[in-house]
Parts: structure tokens; sequence; C-alpha cells
């Protein structure tokens, strides 16, 4: 590698270079030789131990893959079909009536509903220590889906979870178990392993810290007793042995690396994006294959593009940035491809405006999700889930959160938020009158959700048993729709039906809540 190159990729990390910081671990590779491997910042702040290249990652749903994997190799040796229905093997769990596959739920495309959201409105929080059996009891009250299965994509924790338990019940093995022989121990991967509960200590795991902007890190934990769509844990190093196999297939059947690599087609005949445990997409005409990760802070990608024998992988414990961003402008300095291009601005000749204080919400299609800007002696704060990050104008009229690559736009009638790679809009969020919906308790019968809603200050507020009171809001211009949120993770629209409201999340949709 030549020096200005090196250098080029040095300061991809420049912000873990200084100062006791969380980081990076970065391995990049081509044609089977290592072209970059650095580590930046440190594994544990407390005792200011550095990552090295043998600092271990929770890698989260980078997961998925070996999950995906485990399944094909039973599939190969014969043991169950791809497009088995999976009452075949799970069905005391399936209370929807639609047939669902296998295949379907390895591509994505299942309809199955996120466990998360469904587990928060449970009242079981992210930080708790979540297990297998307390997915397994949101998915037994499921009657319905998000859409019938094929026919969309939408990402679900759900479905790789379930493939996990079919892996376990056909072989008798725990889904670590399995793993561990049939495919790390095969591979080499000495490092690597499917934690199966948050008490087991892994040795040289990093420690997961939330970077919020505002110059503080913050210790995020991570507790969860579960595995299929998360919780394998290793390094780069290790990981790069999984994406030798996409590039040139050694250990594991060709066959198999090509159903893995295979988009998923939906019934209209339009390709996913979402292969078996892989996500693919062009980048200046060639192939990528990638999978991130993310949980708690712990922030990872594993990228490779066969064409050109490329494979990059970034392990970070710590949100300061997007690693999917990192890794394509890393590939793009090692193939001499064009700087990546800015995401358009979505209004033409916006009359941007200074900073103000507010709070704003989505409006549909786009997820629902609350920015708060408050104001305090003359300078302007958003409102993070661990405190006040600053805004700081910029050359472009816009305002930069803190040291995050993330900036907001202040225009008349909504704000811009922009991400590395995209922009969501937001309106003003007013607060719903009390004549939105009846005031009263209603339940959601499949999670057995309970939410009161209440006369508060002119509006409504909303209470869960376990998440406490929020106000039920509205996004300017979208009156017939309202939302809550009890944090970034559990943040809903709320729609009046015919029998009831009708709550939309992130990757739950159409649930009904009737009153009681």
């Amino acid at each position: 590698m030549n020096q200005q190159l090196e250098t080029s990729l040095d300061q991809l990390f420049s912000q873990w270079q200084n100062g006791i910081c969380p980081g990076v671990q970065a391995l990049i590779r081509q044609s089977g030789q290592t072209l970059y491997e650095k580590s930046f910042g440190y594994a544990n702040l407390e005792h200011q131990i550095p990552i090295t290249s043998r600092t271990i990652f929770h890698v989260a749903s980078i997961s998925k893959q070996f999950t995906v994997l485990s399944v094909l190799l039973l599939w190969k040796d014969g043991r169950l079909d791809l497009d088995d229905d999976i009452r075949r093997y799970v069905g005391d769990l399936i209370s929807f009536e639609e047939p669902m596959t296998i295949r379907q739920m390895m591509n994505n495309v299942s309809g199955l509903r996120d466990q998360w959201e469904l587990l928060f409105m449970r009242g079981i929080k992210i930080n708790d220590a979540i297990t297998s059996e307390d997915v397994n009891s949101v998915l037994k009250g499921q009657r319905h889906l998000n859409f019938p299965p094929q026919s969309a994509y939408l990402y679900s924790n759900m479905g790789f979870h379930l493939l996990a338990l079919i892996v376990e019940r056909i072989t008798g093995q725990t889904l670590p178990q399995f793993a561990k022989e049939r495919i790390f121990q095969p591979l080499g991967m000495e490092h690597t392993c499917i934690r199966s509960g948050y008490q087991e200590i892994i040795p040289g795991l990093a420690y997961s810290y939330q970077d919020e902007g505002n110059g503080t890190y913050y210790y995020n934990p991570l507790n969860y007793s579960l595995y299929g769509p998360t919780s394998v844990n290793t390094c780069a190093e290790d990981l790069s042995r999984m994406l030798d196999e996409y590039l040139h297939p050694s250990v594991i059947d060709p066959h198999i690396i090509r159903l893995m690599k295979t988009p998923a087609v939906l019934s209209d005949g339009t390709e996913a994006e979402y292969c078996g445990g892989l996500m693919t997409h062009k980048l200046e005409g060639l192939t990528v294959y990638e999978h991130g990760g993310a949980d708690a802070a712990y922030r990872g990608h594993a990228f490779c593009i066969p064409e050109k024998e490329l494979e990059i992988i970034f392990l970070s414990n710590t949100t300061s940035r997007l690693m999917s961003r990192l890794a394509d402008q890393a590939a793009r300095l090692v193939l001499g491809l064009p700087e990546a291009p800015e995401p358009e601005f979505p209004v033409e000749h916006p009359q941007l405006l200074p900073a103000r204080s507010g709070r704003f919400l989505t409006a549909r299609p786009d997820d629902p999700q609350f920015v708060s800007v408050t104001e305090q002696g003359g300078r302007f704060y958003v409102e993070r889930e661990y405190g006040l990050t600053e805004l700081t104008p910029t050359a472009d009229g816009g305002w930069q959160i803190g040291t995050l690559e993330e900036k907001l736009y202040f225009l008349e009638d909504r704000i811009l938020y922009r991400f590395p790679s995209r922009f969501l809009t937001l309106k003003p969020a007013l607060p719903c009158p009390e004549d939105f919906l009846e005031a009263g308790t209603y339940l959601e019968e499949e999670t057995s959700m309970t939410v009161e809603f209440a006369p508060a200050d002119g509006g409504l507020s909303v209470r869960h048993p376990r998440f406490g009171t929020a106000v039920l809001y509205s996004a300017a211009d979208s009156p017939e729709d309202a939302a809550f949120s009890f944090g970034p993770d559990f943040t809903m629209y709320v729609k009046r039906g015919p029998e009831g409201l009708i709550l939309d999340g992130y990757r739950v949709r159409g649930l009904l809540c009737r009153r009681v």
C-alpha cells in the first residue's frame, strides 16, 4: 500500500486518534492479502485498555449470516427443505394463518413483525436481560403479519430467532454449539463464539459506549440472553475468514454460498436488497455483499466486492460514525473510485432559517421519529437519549449536532435532518386535541399491552405501565395521525380505525388497540 492511500484511510478514523475514547478495529484485504490493519481508541475507558487486533466485539446483526449458514448446512445434510412451512418445526409457536417458509424468513420477506417493538409493547426494556423465552412469548400472540409473505421486504429479527430455534430442534444442540462445530472451527475462527447469555465472560471483549456528540461517552450496557438475529462475538481477522468464502469458497459448499448471495424476488417480480443473511447493492457498477450490526453502542460492518476480491471489516464500540458509510468511503479509496455523492436536498432552493426550539415529528410514510430542540441561554441543543448536544451553525446554513455526522436545517414549516447518506423531513409536533380519541384504557391483545389515554393540559397523555407517561402529538399537516414516544426504541404512530386505534411502529404494522 502506498503512503498516500494509508494516510487517506487513517483520516477516516481521525476522531479516535486523540485522547481516551472508544474506537474501531479496521481490516482491509484484497486478493487474499492484508492491505490495511489498524486499531484506534480504547476497548475499556475505565481501565484505559486499547483496542487491538485481538479485541472482541459484539457484532449484532452481522450474526445473521451465521444463523442462515447453519440452516443451509442442515439443508445440505438433507435434514430440512428451505420451502418447508415453518409449522413443521415450530408449529407450537405459530398463531397466524398464513403459510410461511424457512427461505422467506432468511430472506426477510416473511412479513413477521419484529421482536424488539413487540417486546417493548409488553413492557420489556432494551437493556433488560431479554431471553429467547421472552421472544417466544410475544411470537405466540401474533395472529397477523405485517404483510403476506413474499409480497414485500421488511427487516425482521423475529425470523432469525425462529431460524435458530429450527436448528436447535433438528439437531438437539444449541445454536452456539452447532455454529462452533460446523462453522467457526472449520473456518479457523478461533476467537469467535455466539454468546448465549449476558452472564458469560468473553475474554478481550470491548465495552459499549454511546457517543451523543457532546464530548462525553456513556456506558450503554448490553444484556441480551438470546441469539439468532444477534450475539456473535468476534474480531475482524476471524470475520475475514467468512468473507473469504464469499470470494472463493473452499470450506463451505459453493452452492450454499450462492444461495446466501441470491437476492429475494418478491411476488410482483421485483428484486429485494436482502439475500440470505446478507444485503446487496451496487457501488459504481460493482456488486457489494454486506451486513451491518447495531446493538447498544456496538457498531460494525462487513463488506465485500467479489469482482475486486476486496474485503472490508470495521468493528466499533461506539456510535460516533456510520460504519456502512466508512466502509463505502474505504472501498472508494482502495479502488480509486469517485467520492460518494452527497444526499440530495429534498427541497429545491430552501429558505433556511436560524435554529429554533420545538418538537418535530416525521409524517408518514417515514417511520415514526421525534426530534426535540431546546434553547438554553441563547444556545440551542438537541435532546438525545443520554443528554443534550449543542447545535453549531455551519457554512451551508445548517446546524451540526455536536461532533456527529448529522445536521439540522430549519425551514419555516419543517426541519430537515441530514444523516451521512439521507435526509429525513420532520414537521412541528402539535399536542393532539382532547377529542382526537376517546379517553380511557386500550388493550392490544396480541402483545397484551395496555395504554391509558387521558386529558392533560388541553391535549392527551398516554401512559404505559412500564415506560411511564408521554404526550400524544400529531405532525403539522397530518392531523389524522398522532404519535407517542417512550424513547428512541419505542415510538409509534396512532390512527383511529373503525374498531379502535391502529398502531404502527418501525417494523411492526397494523396492530389493533381496542378500548376496554
